[in-house]
């Protein structure tokens, strides 16, 4: 379970912009047995051949079209219709509890979001990671994914929403399956009585 914590962080570099494909890249083999892992090398490929093709459908699918972006990757667009809205509040608040402070990204970006979770499961806070999964990626991600299926103008982007679709289905299976839900007391218990 807590080899998630790649996953998280390769798909938080993915969702902030192709330039950072080539450290996806150096990550690639800790993901060697997930379902999106020929995705994720796909995602590299494409950008290596044409970069500025894919930078384009990349800007025009997330951040900038006309007559207005599709697929706005922030939480508080999906869930309150606006930006910088009550959830990114939210997730500030968590961050903070960390001492992270996001530089890159907006708070509820997804990139942000991912690379909290990447985080916490990194320094083993599964339920608080869970926790976060359940109340912000997990509600809001799906209409992502949906918009970006649906609106998406290129190969690039389409993948990645694909990637992104397996992603949140391998962590529904992985942490909150009732058989891992039992694993993962069993190993809390262990660790309680050390």
């Amino acid at each position: 379970m807590n080899t998630l914590w790649i996953d998280y962080k390769i798909f938080s570099l993915l969702f902030l912009s192709p330039r950072y494909n080539q450290k996806v890249k150096t990550m690639i083999d800790g993901i060697k047995d997930r379902p999106y892992y020929d995705i994720v090398q796909q995602l590299i490929s494409l950008s290596e051949k044409d970069y500025d093709k894919i930078a384009a459908e990349f800007t025009s699918c997330f951040i900038n079209d006309y007559p207005h972006v599709r697929c706005p990757p922030y939480e508080s667009w999906y869930r309150e219709k606006t930006v910088l809205g009550i959830s990114a509040q939210q997730v500030i608040e968590k961050y903070i509890k960390y001492g992270i402070y996001p530089q890159k990204q907006l708070a509820d970006h997804i990139s942000t979001e991912m690379e909290f979770v990447s985080f916490l499961l990194y320094v083993d806070k599964v339920d608080e990671a869970k926790e976060f999964l359940k109340k912000h990626l997990l509600v809001w991600t799906p209409r992502l994914i949906q918009d970006i299926l649906t609106y998406s103008k290129g190969e690039y982007t389409k993948l990645l929403g694909l990637g992104l679709k397996q992603l949140i289905e391998l962590t529904n299976n992985v942490l909150f399956s009732p058989k891992n839900v039992e694993e993962l007391e069993r190993v809390l218990e262990k660790k309680d009585k050390t």
